[in-house]
């Protein structure tokens, strides 16, 4: 029988998707997508999530070959409100000065794409992060020491100074992909190929 090599294009330039990617072992390159995302206060975290990497994956550029198209979106929600990506220092701050000593939630939606059977799976992460009190001198000298404008809440969970307390669910979903939820897509998708590929991607 046949047995397909597994190459996911990736639908974002997320350098954090990328590395877990890697760290997992998983053959990928990275392609842009010309997807610009709307929020609507009508829609839950999770459909938003779901529906932004579905739009990454729909308006991705792709070589006519590619097979294997994934797309994620990560989404920071408390007290009903999605926190994106910070525009500018004083976001930044309004933002961590909002989740500082608080549970908030990460939602991260994935969109796996198989364009030769015209599959496309669809699931949702959720994780809920406790974050430390903080005084206003340690956010701003938090914000010094990292980069919060390319990340959704203005914080990074791997970062340091370590700015979490304690977190319920997938650790690597709040770095911006997570890992079981893939591995089961992945998984799920693969066992329907006409080629029967496993590739032990269901091995740690």
């Amino acid at each position: 029988m046949k047995r397909t090599r597994l190459l996911l294009y990736l639908a974002s330039q997320s350098s954090r998707r990328q590395a877990i990617l890697a760290s997992m072992g998983i053959p990928f390159t990275v392609v842009p997508s010309y997807y610009r995302e709307r929020w609507s206060r009508k829609r839950s975290p999770q459909e938003l999530s779901v529906r932004h990497a579905l739009g990454k994956v729909r308006k991705s550029v792709l070589p006519a070959a590619a097979r294997f198209v994934l797309g994620g979106d990560t989404i920071v929600w408390h007290d009903g409100h999605g926190l994106g990506k910070p525009k500018h220092r004083a976001e930044a701050l309004r933002t961590l000065r909002r989740l500082a000593g608080k549970r908030h939630s990460v939602v991260t939606g994935l969109v796996l794409w198989d364009r030769k059977t015209g599959r496309m799976l669809t699931g949702c992460s959720e994780t809920d992060v406790w974050m430390k009190a903080f005084q206003e001198s340690a956010l701003r000298e938090y914000i010094q020491k990292i980069h919060p404008y390319d990340k959704a809440g203005a914080y990074a969970i791997q970062g340091r100074p370590k700015i979490v307390r304690k977190i319920r669910g997938s650790y690597s979903n709040v770095v911006g992909l997570p890992r079981e939820l893939l591995r089961k897509m992945l998984n799920q998708i693969l066992k329907k190929t006409d080629e029967g590929y496993t590739d032990g991607v269901g091995r740690r």
